[in-house]
């Protein structure tokens, strides 16, 4: 896995944050391909929860971590829109940021290509709770500042369908 930083946020020049993207090349194994011989979407799921928790690393927030702090991340909802079938063989990339950051909740949007061409979109809608009661906590100035560079600007979001 690896990742890059995007542009800057903020008009350029000193002190902008830069925008960051998680980016992560994967593979496609025979055990991924459904009866109609091209990546199952099971398969699309697993990619999302790797690439969500290589987000959560990224943030400086690992999941143990996370655990031992007594909280967890848990999803919501899932989207996702097939536009090309991938094959066995396929070169996977798959990029993802944040288009959203609320109080309690984060929206992390995924883009899928093969060969430089769009195979999925997919959006996730998750949030941390608390192990002890189940419920859901809020995200903390520390928390939403390690999120910060992940967080794609409104023109940004617009000019992306977002």
């Amino acid at each position: 896995m690896r990742r890059r930083s995007g542009d800057d946020i903020g008009g350029g020049g000193g002190g902008s944050i830069r925008h960051r993207t998680v980016e992560v090349d994967l593979d496609i194994y025979t055990f991924d391909i459904d009866f109609a011989g091209h990546v199952s979407n099971i398969t699309y799921i697993r990619w999302l929860e790797i690439g969500r928790l290589q987000l959560l690393v990224e943030a400086g927030m690992p999941t143990p971590e996370l655990l031992a702090q007594g909280l967890a991340p848990l999803l919501v909802k899932t989207e996702i829109d097939y536009r090309l079938p991938l094959k066995l063989g396929d070169p996977v990339h798959m990029s993802l940021d944040l288009s959203e950051l609320r109080a309690a909740s984060a929206t992390i949007d995924f883009r899928i290509t093969s060969n430089g061409r769009l195979a999925a979109t997919a959006r996730q809608l998750g949030i941390f709770i608390k192990l002890d009661t189940g419920k859901p906590a809020r995200i903390t100035p520390d928390r939403r500042a390690r999120f910060a560079p992940f967080l794609r600007e409104p023109a940004d979001r617009e000019r992306l369908g977002s």
